[in-house]
């Protein structure tokens, strides 16, 4: 008998367990297809907000635990913000129509009036220790209104609502500036890069690899290079790679 009671609680054990595994839960956001979202008002929080339906727009979570989104196909170049924590989305910048070109302001100066071009298509992104979003580079238009790859490097601060240009050109279709492997310089950044999020922050250095775009010569192709940003500085190094195929060893 003992034998038969213990037989079946391991049975409703596992079954309980089974069943609490593999579940999804529809949080926010439309249910239908090419939605044009809502945008409400700027920097406050609506239950009936929601991005319109993006592709390969780019995304951080912030320290206090939000979800922040940016850009996107048809190059947009607005930011939101989604708090899990009451489930609503926040447009907090940008111009709410796609194919706006970039506001650079003056480099290393934040300003409310500056703001990334749109754009989409793998930007690289990183969240530092004190908090800001930082944003490089994607396939969408420039200080001109000109469309190419860019290789802009962009800090939004939170608390400000305020982006700043910190390096990169502010035109398409810049090449690498490689300098001397390992060596840091001024001088120094990637060319115009997509499609990639492959990125690192480590002891505050923002870190990055590969991606699509341009390396040498304005030929575009694909990348294996790692590039390694130093905040303090604002200088890139070239780390590691090239435009060739991988040299795997043993």
């Amino acid at each position: 008998m003992r034998k038969i009671i213990l037989l079946l609680t391991i049975t409703l054990l596992t079954i309980n367990v089974y069943s609490q595994q593999g579940e999804w839960t529809w949080m926010n956001g439309d249910s239908t297809i090419n939605s044009n979202g809502h945008y409400g008002t700027q920097g406050v929080f609506d239950p009936a907000n929601t991005p319109l339906a993006l592709y390969e727009p780019c995304q951080w979570t912030d320290l206090q635990g939000n979800f922040w989104l940016f850009g996107g196909e048809g190059d947009y170049g607005d930011l939101w913000k989604f708090n899990p924590l009451i489930n609503q989305w926040a447009w907090m910048k940008g111009p709410g129509i796609p194919g706006q070109f970039g506001i650079y302001g003056t480099q290393g100066i934040p300003s409310p009036a500056n703001n990334p071009g749109g754009r989409d298509i793998g930007m690289m992104t990183w969240t530092d220790s004190l908090g800001y979003l930082w944003l490089f580079g994607g396939a969408g238009y420039d200080a001109n209104g000109n469309g190419g790859y860019l290789n802009d490097l962009w800090k939004y601060d939170i608390s400000t609502n305020e982006w700043t240009w910190m390096n990169g050109a502010d035109t398409v279709n810049s090449i690498c500036s490689f300098g001397i492997i390992g060596v840091e310089d001024t001088a120094n950044h990637p060319g115009g890069l997509c499609e990639s999020n492959a990125t690192w922050v480590v002891n505050n250095y923002l870190w990055m690899f590969g991606g699509f775009g341009l390396g040498y010569s304005q030929n575009s192709t694909l990348l294996n290079n790692m590039w390694k940003y130093n905040i303090s500085t604002n200088a890139w190094t070239w780390m590691k790679g090239n435009n060739g195929a991988g040299i795997y060893g043993t």
